[in-house]
């Protein structure tokens, strides 16, 4: 095969070349990705948009108190940003205090504002200061409102979405968040985001500031796949652009704690973008382990699992020194960083409870229990130093993870205090993230369906939650987030309703025996097997959540066939390197043995 020759010489076909697949500027300035099968690119749209503002011109028609909208930005850049790093803080804030429009926008200001109030007590971050329940109300209305009126695609709009979308999750809205966290990537792949484009006219800030954005959107998209268990809307594999650069003059800003009342004295370095960076890498991974488990091309086999376990691992071994809990006080942030590496290794095995690896001598079910322990150690850690009241959005439902394998674990005693303390801490947190009450009654119902006697303490937590807590969920969060699956139409569902302080007993140890049942197979187990293979897997919510499995047509030269071997489900998984793990076996009764399995 011979190849043409290139030559310096224009052609229609090398012209062409050029274009397609290229980034394009709108009217306004805006970049806009065009694959190489669309000619959208090879015209301008034509629209001319005017963004530009004056300092006279206010970024929120919500309030003039400027002392006010600069506590909320305190407490946004002190709580949210160092965990969900969206935007560049300083060319957000040099633009908004020079009235320029690249890097700040009302709409992404208002975002922004609407969050920040939930992490404050003054009466003014409420639409109506006497109901608690309109945090923010009265900032979001105005977000939505300019988001309405202009709808074009720019680098603030695609955060403002994204803000959006935590802040209607945090408020159990989670439809509507998932709605504007789907918009937020969508329109930053319409901008190219997830691609490297050389520079040309792109300055080297503009450069920094579209990683940091799509890297943020991305750990943001991969964190809401994990809580409500869908496919990511973005596959590792698209994305060409490079990780932000990691500065050391950023990354020796201090940080310190900020509230209502006063700011600590105590500081340290933030290393925000070391933070997002590691962020980042783990969330390719589990943005890998997401598309596996619902939308798998082959097999998800025992080999596959240990190899995944071993990304994590390696992930963790390779942290930095500055981003080890090695200090007296670590950030909050790191702490969550590491609770995360927990829980995205939790939900790993968690399918797998029923289950031994027949090539390998790690426990499932170990593992599942030892990394519980871990998120609620350091949830102590972290309730130690900063308490619970200001806590970004993911950590009520690393707690939910956890509380369910503590359930499971019960009687131990250790299990029994992590639950209850794990209660505590969500009715902490739901003074700002209404979805923490809906994981108090996940757990409460789960103890009630399940005929878990659990502790009489958190009985007692439960009683405590007033009925307006405990219905805080709007009729408009059709899909709830985290654990629980559930319709939110079905009142009779202990999900939906807590369940009376005299249906539940104080915790008694014979209870142990039936939770054992609902992990080990029944008799008629390898009969079920065959006729409804999610039977092989373990989940809190029976009919969902269940990993998907992809199917293999026998092919002629398929040893099995060749053998003419009995092609049920379970030899089928018994191939792919699982097997029934029973309670006479030690690593059933002993999965202390595994609590150190990550330093391995």
């Amino acid at each position: 095969m011979t190849l043409p020759c290139r030559s310096n010489s224009h052609t229609l076909e090398g012209d062409l070349s050029d274009v397609m697949g290229k980034r394009t500027l709108d009217g306004s300035g805006e970049t806009r990705h065009f694959g190489h099968t669309s000619s959208l690119g090879l015209v301008s749209d034509g629209e001319q948009l005017s963004r530009n503002y004056t300092v006279s011109n206010a970024w929120t028609t919500v309030t003039r108190d400027t002392g006010f909208v600069g506590h909320l930005m305190e407490l946004y850049f002190c709580w949210q940003h160092p965990f969900y790093v969206v935007l560049s803080k300083e060319c957000f804030v040099h633009d908004m205090s020079k009235g320029r429009s690249k890097y700040c926008s009302p709409l992404l200001v208002n975002a922004l504002l609407a969050i920040a109030c939930g992490f404050s007590d003054r009466p003014e971050a409420r639409m109506n200061p006497l109901k608690p329940k309109t945090v923010g109300d009265h900032f979001f209305a105005e977000a939505r409102r300019l988001l309405f009126e202009d709808e074009h695609s720019s680098l603030t709009t695609v955060q403002a979405l994204a803000l959006m979308g935590l802040r209607e999750a945090s408020c159990g809205r989670d439809s509507n968040g998932f709605q504007y966290a789907g918009r937020c990537i969508r329109m930053a792949l319409e901008l190219g985001l997830h691609l490297s484009f050389t520079a040309e006219d792109l300055t080297p800030t503009e450069i920094e500031v579209r990683k940091i954005t799509f890297w943020g959107c991305f750990t943001l998209d991969t964190a809401w796949s994990i809580c409500i268990g869908r496919i990511s809307q973005l596959p590792r594999a698209a994305i060409s652009l490079d990780k932000p650069t990691i500065v050391g003059q950023l990354e020796a800003k201090p940080w310190k704690p900020y509230n209502d009342s006063d700011i600590s004295t105590i500081e340290q370095p933030s290393n925000i973008h070391s933070i997002l960076h590691h962020f980042s890498l783990i969330s390719e991974i589990v943005n890998d382990t997401i598309f596996m488990c619902y939308a798998p091309r082959e097999r998800f086999t025992s080999k596959k699992l240990l190899d995944f376990h071993s990304r994590y691992s390696r992930w963790y071994k390779e942290l930095p020194t500055s981003l080890q809990l090695t200090g007296p006080t670590p950030l909050p942030q790191l702490i969550a960083l590491h609770m995360y590496y927990h829980t995205v290794q939790l939900h790993l095995f968690r399918p797998f409870l029923k289950v031994d690896l027949t090539e390998s001598s790690i426990c499932p079910r170990g593992i599942c229990i030892s990394s519980a322990e871990s998120i609620s150690l350091l949830a102590s850690e972290y309730r130690r130093l900063y308490g619970f009241r200001r806590v970004c959005l993911l950590v009520p439902h690393m707690i939910l993870s956890a509380s369910i394998i503590h359930i499971l674990d019960l009687p131990k005693p250790s299990a029994s205090q992590h639950l209850v303390q794990g209660m505590e801490d969500l009715h902490e947190m739901s003074t700002n993230h209404a979805f923490a009450n809906r994981c108090l009654r996940i757990i409460i119902g789960l103890g009630d369906k399940w005929g878990i006697q659990i502790p009489i303490d958190v009985i007692t937590i439960a009683d405590e939650l007033t009925p307006e807590a405990s219905f805080s969920i709007t009729p408009t969060s059709d899909v709830p987030i985290g654990d629980a699956q559930v319709d939110n139409q079905d009142m009779t569902s202990p999900f939906c309703s807590p369940p009376q302080s005299n249906t539940v007993q104080q915790y008694h140890p014979l209870q142990k025996e039936s939770i054992d049942s609902m992990l080990m197979p029944s008799s008629d187990f390898m009969t079920r097997l065959s006729a409804n293979p999610p039977d092989f897997f373990w989940s809190p919510f029976p009919d969902l959540g269940y990993p998907l499995q992809a199917t293999q047509e026998r092919g002629p030269m398929d040893i099995a066939a060749m053998l003419d071997v009995r092609n049920d489900d379970w030899d089928q998984f018994n191939r792919d390197g699982f097997r029934i793990a029973t309670p006479d076996e030690p690593a059933y009764r002993h999965h202390h043995a595994y609590n150190n399995w990550v330093q391995d």
